[in-house]
C-alpha cells in the first residue's frame, strides 16, 4: 500500500493540455520536494462530461513525462460508473440520496459522485478491475482548480454518507485559481 496517492493534471477530453495542467505540475514539483512518501500519481481524464473521441491520450501522457511527472496510472471517468453505482448503494442519509438518485437512474451521473467513486476507489474501500491495486494509498492529496471546490465538497458529503465516512479525514485538495469548469 502506498502512503500517498496524488491526483494532478485533471483534464476534460474537449480541452488541450494548457496553463491550468502546468500549474498542478508546478504545484506536484513543490509537494514532491516537501514529501519524500511512498506515493503514486494519478491523472483522471474526463471523458464522460464533455465527450470527445478525439483526445489523443498518448500525447497527453507522453507530455506528463517530459515534464518529469510521468503518471502511474491514467484513469477515464468512464470507466468509474459500476463503481458509481456501488456507492450510490451505501449512501444511508436519504435527503442525500433522492438528491442525485434523480441523475443515477438516468445515467447521468453527477461530477461530486465520481469524485467520491474516485476517492473511494483510491484508498482502497472499493476495487475495480482496471485500477491497480498496488495504487491504493492510505492518504490522498488532489491537486485541483479552485472551480471545482463545491463539487469536491459535495463529493466528500456523499462520502460521509457512506460506510467509509472515517475515510473523508485522508483527503486533501489543493487548489489553484485556474479556468471555470464549463
Amino acid at each position: 500500500m502506498k502512503d500517498l496517492s496524488i491526483e494532478y493534471a485533471h483534464i476534460y477530453t474537449n480541452n488541450r493540455i494548457g496553463e491550468e495542467h502546468q500549474l498542478s505540475l508546478d504545484i506536484l514539483g513543490n509537494i514532491q520536494k516537501e514529501n519524500k512518501n511512498n506515493t503514486s500519481l494519478v491523472v483522471m481524464v474526463d471523458d464522460y462530461s464533455f465527450p470527445d473521441p478525439s483526445f489523443d491520450y498518448e500525447t497527453f501522457t507522453n507530455w506528463l513525462t517530459e515534464q518529469g511527472y510521468k503518471p502511474d496510472a491514467v484513469f477515464r471517468e468512464s470507466q468509474l460508473i459500476p463503481v458509481c453505482d456501488e456507492v450510490f448503494k451505501l449512501i444511508s442519509n436519504d435527503d442525500l440520496k433522492n438528491q442525485i438518485g434523480d441523475y443515477v437512474r438516468a445515467k447521468k451521473y453527477p461530477c461530486s459522485l465520481f469524485i467520491a467513486a474516485w476517492y473511494l476507489l483510491r484508498l482502497g474501500t472499493l476495487s475495480h478491475a482496471l485500477f491497480p491495486s498496488d495504487l491504493v494509498a492510505r492518504k490522498l492529496l488532489n491537486i485541483l482548480p479552485a472551480s471545482f471546490t463545491p463539487f469536491e465538497e459535495k463529493a466528500l458529503e456523499i462520502i460521509k454518507a457512506t460506510p467509509f465516512a472515517d475515510k473523508a479525514k485522508d483527503i486533501e485538495n489543493r487548489y489553484f485559481e485556474g479556468r471555470l469548469v464549463a
